[in-house]
């Protein structure tokens, strides 16, 4: 894993606050829980990291977690996520920029795409799951809009 500071870039797009709201599904497409709080990314000294803050109400459950991207991979062009929560859960996620702009977020039981608006005001993500039988099923909307 070879990071610069120039590899490194790519994630202005996602710098800032951002007021998050959003919807949960379970596995039959219906509305379960209303997510709202706040998402924060900044640079790390350095520019090697961003930190990804989270604190949001997912239905009646408060989630705060803390996130390090960075550790980005010439070979295959993502860039690794290390979430860790409140609860005492930990994961690992790679993202990708895609050619069109996008994000995708890829997690052994989860994967996202993330879209940021052409002004950097806004972000929407779509968020996935496997079912049972290993197909991917929607999971959760998400909208972010910029605090200024």
């Amino acid at each position: 894993m070879t990071a610069t500071a120039d590899t490194m870039r790519p994630l202005d797009s996602v710098i800032g606050r951002w007021r998050t709201s959003g919807t949960v599904f379970d596995e039959h497409g219906q509305e379960v829980a209303i997510i709202a709080g706040t998402d924060e990314y900044e640079w790390m000294a350095g520019g090697m990291w961003v930190i990804h803050r989270v604190d949001v109400m997912m239905g009646d459950d408060h989630v705060q977690a803390l996130e390090l991207i960075g550790d980005h991979d010439t070979e295959t062009d993502t860039y690794t996520m290390r979430a860790f929560d409140g609860s005492g859960t930990f994961g690992t996620m790679t993202a990708r920029l895609n050619t069109d702009g996008t994000w995708t977020f890829l997690g052994e039981r989860m994967r996202s795409t993330l879209r940021t608006s052409e002004d950097n005001s806004s972000m929407t993500a779509c968020w996935e799951r496997p079912d049972e039988s290993g197909h991917w099923i929607h999971w959760m909307d998400m909208d972010f809009d910029a605090i200024a």
